[in-house]
């Protein structure tokens, strides 16, 4: 009982109050009668619906009679088990989603440990024709049993998921437990649809239990992670935006949807040709992370792309060479654009070659942003190279990661050794006025290229250099970065010592 009053006084706590100290529970009046007890339900079910879960709401029946079934009219619902080795904890949470008495469910969040097929699937029937807002649900598996779950999952039963005719939001992670779309119904005021970590039984036709028929007011679908599926069509009149994530054995994607306004597709054909065809004649965004080959793949005109996400490799055997062509290709194709971000990763190779094609495209960019895993290897080479894509540029973004760190930075014959082009030729930033670089390192060869940057710069007025914290910066070497600035310039150098950070300006 005292356990039920701590959560109780705990959730009467007002926000951002002193959640160590909160109030006594309330006393009885003189004629014995329990004041709080005396509230309208309303007020009473806006306190249980501060309490941390279901199960801690449902304690609170052992208070009085008045209490004994309030519990059970709450809009939102929430159940996490924090014991894995519990085989009956789901099935306890359906009992209680079973005697559930509310008009309307809100919010359903259930949060099971490697869940069994039969409850999971019995706890979504119990849940559809009740949910009016969002379900979130995930099944939890263990990272080191991950592979092998995905290994098994085909072995496993399988979940027909109900038509939640009324729900507005769906997520699952379901840890690869199999799943089966409904051949019929309307999910009728379904706005947003999340999948992830998910089997598809047999001929998966996700494309018709998405399509505009059956979806009328979707407009937010992101598939992650997932298994069962070789070709996805999608037909949507409603779709704002898609994301599709590590689709496991996907041959073919069609998407047609005429406002779609943001597209993710990355890592869905890993070693395969894409074969895709996209009709999203307003597209603003697009995430593309597989390569890209004009004969197999139809963006359309992409006449309203304001913003491309990519992947490039500095240096290439056979396979980072088709993925590096795939870029110029598809830089050619755009030509025009607000951002470009791209994700680098400098290659140790012998006597390779850089996207040297793309120095002659000249884009029209206003904001590049550059992320490199360098993997040991120096900057400034890679760097150059895709800074001569274009030099119309307003802001530039150099966020540096180390990633992986490698026994041997890079071996003797790599372009981090050789010759800089950088050291002899010259760039000019007419219009660049923002410079922002995070994670640079103390070595002299990226310290000296970020020199010659500043170098190219002459009417820069914003600059920050954000060091990475193992990097060893002197007072010296920051009044060096600061007589390159000119006289507009506002330059901010952000580094650690003796584990404290420093923020260095004028």
């Amino acid at each position: 009982m005292r356990g039920i009053w701590e959560e109780f006084r705990a959730a009467l706590c007002i926000p951002g109050g002193n959640r160590r100290t909160p109030p006594p529970p309330p006393r009885p009046g003189r004629a014995g009668e329990d004041l709080l007890s005396a509230l309208p339900d309303d007020m009473l079910l806006l306190v249980l619906l501060r309490l941390p879960s279901a199960a801690a709401a449902a304690r609170t029946s052992v208070l009085s009679r008045r209490w004994r079934h309030l519990w059970a009219r709450l809009p939102e619902l929430r159940f996490r088990f924090r014991h894995p080795a519990d085989p009956l904890a789901l099935a306890r949470s359906r009992a209680a989603l079973a005697a559930h008495a509310g008009p309307a469910l809100l919010l359903l969040r259930v949060v099971a440990y490697d869940a069994d097929a039969g409850d999971a699937a019995a706890m979504l029937r119990l849940a559809a024709p009740r949910l009016t807002g969002k379900l979130f649900f995930r099944n939890v598996v263990p990272d080191c049993r991950q592979k092998m779950e995905e290994a098994r999952a085909g072995a496993r039963a399988a979940i027909e998921l109900p038509c939640f005719d009324k729900a507005e939001r769906l997520l699952l992670r379901l840890g690869y437990l199999r799943l089966l779309m409904p051949p019929t119904g309307v999910f009728a005021k379904l706005t947003v649809l999340y999948l992830a970590h998910v089997q598809f039984q047999g001929a998966c036709d996700l494309g018709d239990a998405l399509s505009s028929a059956r979806c009328p007011l979707l407009q937010t679908f992101t598939l992650n992670h997932a298994q069962g599926v070789s070709n996805l069509t999608i037909c949507s009149e409603s779709l704002h935006i898609m994301s599709v994530h590590h689709l496991e054995g996907l041959q073919q994607l069609t998407v047609v949807a005429p406002i779609l306004r943001e597209l993710t597709v990355f890592g869905c054909f890993m070693m395969r040709q894409p074969v895709v065809d996209i009709s999203a004649p307003v597209l603003k965004y697009l995430k593309w992370g597989e390569t890209y080959d004009p004969t197999s793949v139809q963006l359309g005109e992409l006449k309203q792309l304001r913003e491309l996400d990519t992947i490039c490799f500095a240096g290439y055997g056979l396979f980072e060479y088709m993925q590096n062509c795939g870029i110029v290709l598809l830089l050619q194709h755009i030509q025009k654009i607000a951002v470009l971000s791209m994700i680098i990763f400098p290659i140790d190779t012998v006597n390779c070659q850089y996207l040297m094609e793309a120095t002659t495209l000249l884009l029209d960019i206003e904001n590049l942003r550059l992320f490199l895993i360098t993997r040991g290897h120096a900057i400034g080479t890679c760097v150059f190279h895709m800074l001569e894509i274009s030099t119309s540029i307003r802001r530039l973004n150099l966020d540096i990661q180390e990633g992986i760190e490698e026994e041997v930075a890079c071996s003797p014959g790599c372009v981090c050794h050789q010759p800089h082009d950088w050291e002899t030729k010259e760039l000019i930033f007419s219009s660049l006025q923002e410079l922002k670089i995070c994670g640079l390192s103390g070595a002299d060869c990226d310290f000296t290229f970020v020199k010659r940057l500043l170098g190219w710069t002459p009417v820069l007025k914003t600059i920050i250099i954000k060091f990475n914290p193992s990097a060893f910066v002197d007072e010296e070497l920051c009044k060096e970065l600061l007589a390159l600035s000119g006289p507009e310039s506002c330059m901010k150098i952000h580094f650690y010592r003796n584990g404290a950070k420093v923020i260095y300006t004028p």
